[in-house]
């Protein structure tokens, strides 16, 4: 593939204190070196010039549904493809195919089916993981996930589950109050699965023996979980007073309020991360009835186009609409966040919860060269995975246009 230059840029590192122009060496998949500008550069690297644009990298989703959980198990490899070509358009490199809590045998068929598609390594973003969302979730808590499927843990069908998925298996969202909770959290602790807190009632002190158990984040703070109240702070208040506990939100302007999206900025900082909870049904009879029979998970119902959400027919949340570039803009926006605080909550922070800095979310020399380069304002205008432009957008005004995508 050859080295090449890229220069000109406005360099967002997650891992410095402020944006610096410089220029970026890439070494076929890898990212060689960071340059300042104006000084020499390898002789025989391909110079590509960003004409002043920013460079950060590629953006990592922890939590995304997308089409893979409206298809059946066998057609889980054509929804992962759209799912991984629609994401490199919004700048994410990378991903967590992220399930809903489904009946046993077809939890398990789609798991199977995931596996063998996550392996390999298809055109678009990559998907990294599976992020299994439930079912060990609780029932008063389950927010959209069908009410028939949610159900404790037991060790039978949960360890057949967690060998299915092997090393694949990189988030687990549960409710620690569950009876069998505890022994699901010691179990994925000492797999190295993170384990996450949500769709939870759980009290403060439940969420404190988890946290002694090995759980590590909790899931889209505030959503689905009890409510944070002076005297009985439940989850939410909990997360936000624990440092050992990381949190993602969706800073979409409609799950959670601007306020309280800046309350959590500040109060976890590095340990805040941006996640979408993306859906992405097939549409039917146009974009505002999203009612495909045949394309959502069992029993979880009709779907509704609002805006930047979606929502059941009694107006309850299922999910977002949101990019995760999107999110970043929202950040700053909403949560009052600088824009490299965005750029890590994005990026850094998630591969960090995952033990993959080194190689993902970072500029660092020896990391994977999965980028995004973005504009004034936070829109992508070229994503690159592996040292190779995968996307490029059409010229905005006012912005240099994007090289075509080779």
């Amino acid at each position: 593939m050859g080295r090449l230059l890229l220069e000109g840029a406005l360099l967002l590192d997650p891992e410095r204190a402020a944006p610096e122009p410089g220029r970026l060496l890439i070494d076929g998949e890898r990212i060689a070196a960071q340059l300042p500008p104006g000084s020499g550069g390898p002789a025989d690297a391909t110079r590509v010039d960003l004409d002043g644009l920013a460079l950060a990298p590629g953006l990592i989703d922890l939590h995304h549904h997308g089409r893979v959980i409206f298809s059946p198990a066998a057609g889980a490899r054509r929804a992962l493809h759209h799912d991984a070509l629609e994401l490199v358009r919004h700048g994410t490199t990378a991903f967590l195919v992220t399930t809903v809590s489904s009946p046993r045998r077809e939890l398990r068929e789609l798991v199977g089916a995931l596996v063998p598609c996550l392996e390999g390594s298809g055109p678009g973003a990559r998907p990294i993981g599976i992020h299994l969302e439930g079912p060990w979730i609780h029932p008063g808590a389950a927010g959209a996930h069908p009410p028939g499927a949610v159900r404790d843990y037991e060790p039978e069908e949960g360890l057949e589950l967690l060998e299915l998925a092997g090393r694949l298996l990189r988030m687990v969202t549960l409710a620690p109050e569950l009876p069998a909770a505890p022994r699901l959290i010691e179990e994925l602790a000492r797999r190295g699965t993170l384990v996450a807190l949500g769709h939870s009632l759980a009290s403060a002190a439940e969420v404190e023996a988890a946290v002694e158990r090995g759980a590590r984040h909790v899931t889209h703070l505030f959503n689905a979980m009890g409510p944070l109240h002076h005297r009985s702070p439940g989850l939410a208040g909990a997360a936000l007073a624990d440092d050992r506990l990381g949190c993602d939100l969706i800073c979409d302007g409609v799950h959670v309020d601007a306020r309280l999206a800046r309350v959590a900025a500040r109060a976890k900082g590095e340990r805040l991360v941006l996640i979408t909870d993306r859906l992405d049904p097939p549409a039917a009879a146009g974009d505002s009835d999203l009612d495909a029979k045949a394309a959502r998970p069992a029993g979880l119902g009709p779907l509704r186009a609002d805006g930047a959400v979606l929502r059941l027919p009694d107006g309850r949340l299922a999910g977002s609409r949101l990019e995760l570039s999107g999110a970043l803009r929202n950040a700053r926006a909403l949560a009052g966040m600088t824009r490299l605080e965005a750029v890590a909550a994005c990026t850094l922070r998630p591969a960090r919860a995952l033990g993959l800095e080194a190689e993902r979310g970072t500029l660092r020399p020896g990391a994977r060269a999965d980028l995004v380069v973005l504009d004034a304002a936070d829109r992508v205008v070229e994503t690159w995975i592996a040292g190779e432009r995968v996307y490029a957008a059409e010229p905005v005004q006012g912005v240099a246009a994007a090289r075509p995508a080779r």
